[in-house]
């Protein structure tokens, strides 16, 4: 077996979709720690940084949402994906205003979510460029919608990556016109893609 490819938490109580996820994702290259409930889940994200949790919706105790929630919390930048056996749109809606990177209802195709942590993990190491450089590339992922029609000065979500990464170029005017002509239920926040700024280190 390579190098590590980057750390997951794998919160899941069936022990049949845990153990078959974490063997794919070990035999493929990935670190991989697993829980059971949402209450070890937080104690483990509290003392250990993790690339990406792949939460369970229904745990016992706390919630897979409520886990990632407070996860966000402790941790800003955590990437998470959301996997159930009884998706709803209620809860997807939720998972995309929290900011999770996808939600995916079981069966699900073990290639899909290492897909999907691929992606994320890469955008982890792209922000871990070297010290000697003057300047450091970031980036903020959502999939929330945008509620502003992309005034983005008056949105706090906005305001937020832009006090915690510095100046965010976001999308050309262009393209901004173009979101503006979808309709209100498809106007994906802006910040939904990696986007890319020079700070001076």
């Amino acid at each position: 077996m390579g190098a590590k490819k980057g750390k997951i938490l794998l919160v899941e109580d069936e022990a049949v979709v845990r153990e078959s996820v974490r063997d794919w994702l070990m035999d493929d290259g990935y670190d991989v720690e697993c829980v059971e409930t949402g209450e070890e889940a937080l104690e483990r994200i509290e003392k250990e940084d993790f690339g990406v949790l792949v939460l369970d919706l229904r745990l016992p105790g706390v919630d897979g949402l409520q886990v990632f929630e407070q996860a966000k919390k402790l941790k800003p930048e955590t990437k998470g994906i959301m996997i159930t056996a009884y998706p709803s749109i209620e809860t997807r809606d939720r998972a995309r205003r929290l900011g999770l990177l996808d939600y995916l209802p079981k069966p699900f195709k073990v290639e899909d979510l290492e897909k999907i942590i691929k992606e994320a993990l890469q955008e982890v190491v792209e922000r871990k460029l070297p010290e000697k450089q003057d300047w450091v590339e970031l980036g903020a992922v959502s999939f929330q919608l945008c509620t502003r029609n992309y005034e983005c000065s008056s949105c706090g979500f906005a305001q937020d990556i832009q006090d915690r990464y510095g100046t965010i170029t976001v999308i050309s005017e262009d393209e901004m016109n173009d979101l503006k002509q979808l309709p209100v239920t498809e106007r994906l926040c802006p910040y939904r893609e990696w986007l890319g700024t020079r700070l001076e280190m």
